[in-house]
């Protein structure tokens, strides 16, 4: 049924599984079709009451392919279409808009669109060893994925502007200290305590916790579609630029970028 992911149900819980592990669970055009199609019949169906997202494998997920920025660099047109990354935004409002908690289960790390789309879920739970790592700047681009947005309404513009510039690990019980993760459990753990909170989630009642989410949507996410057709200006424009070109070249030479501002 689907390319990129897998979608199981166990009792009344709906996971949605990033299934690229080859490639760090990293996003393809097919990822951004799938996942919102997979939040939107987890939605509908009244059997569902949470949803959790994970990556399979090691990974939560590492953002988006550099193999596939490398082939869009050596286009003709060059640079990164600004219908994709709408795309990536159109997953974040996906699981915002999804009537059905969302938790993001994050095993290993979450790095660029992987960290805007654990920040776009309602709660998320991590290991210790488990880190968020923003990695947009030093591959010279802004963000995509509505990390942004996400991340400022979490800790304000400053440490905003810091976890993005610097894109440093920001592991488990540190993530918990800014409010970016929930819970924080053992290493070894996660799979069980996120079936625990989901279970627990999972016994609300649904259709308040549902209307409960439309408030927050509709009176402090109500501009996000306009963040994103903005963001996806500026990354298009970004990814134009020579130190977006030699981001790519040093990350596929495994090779730190030397950055000349151009």
């Amino acid at each position: 049924m689907y390319k990129t992911i897998l979608y199981e149900v166990k009792e009344n819980v709906a996971y949605i599984i990033f299934n690229r592990p080859e490639v760090g669970n990293a996003f393809s055009e097919d990822s951004f079709r799938e996942i919102p199609e997979a939040l939107m019949n987890a939605s509908k169906d009244d059997t569902i009451r949470a949803v959790v997202l994970k990556g399979k494998g090691k990974l939560f997920c590492g953002g988006g392919d550099i193999n596939q920025f490398k082939e869009m660099i050596e286009k003709d047109d060059g640079g990164i279409p600004e219908r994709l990354v709408e795309a990536t935004g159109a997953m974040g409002r996906a699981i915002r808009n999804c009537s059905k908690p969302v938790i993001a289960s994050i095993n290993g790390a979450a790095a660029g669109a992987g960290v805007g789309v654990a920040l776009a879920a309602d709660f998320r739970i991590m290991e210790k060893r488990s880190s968020l790592v923003t990695a947009f700047i030093g591959m010279g681009l802004p963000g995509d994925t509505g990390v942004l947005y996400t991340l400022q309404k979490m800790v304000g513009t400053s440490l905003a502007t810091e976890l993005l510039l610097f894109s440093e690990p920001v592991k488990g019980e540190h993530a918990f200290d800014l409010g970016l993760a929930n819970k924080v459990v053992e290493n070894g753990t996660l799979e069980e305590e996120t079936w625990a909170f989901a279970k627990k989630v999972a016994s609300l009642p649904t259709k308040a916790v549902s209307y409960q989410k439309e408030l927050f949507n509709e009176f402090f996410y109500n501009d996000l579609e306009k963040f994103n057709h903005r963001e996806a200006q500026s990354m298009h424009q970004a990814s134009l630029t020579e130190d977006h070109k030699e981001a790519v070249t040093a990350f596929l030479e495994k090779r730190k970028p030397k950055f000349k501002g151009q």
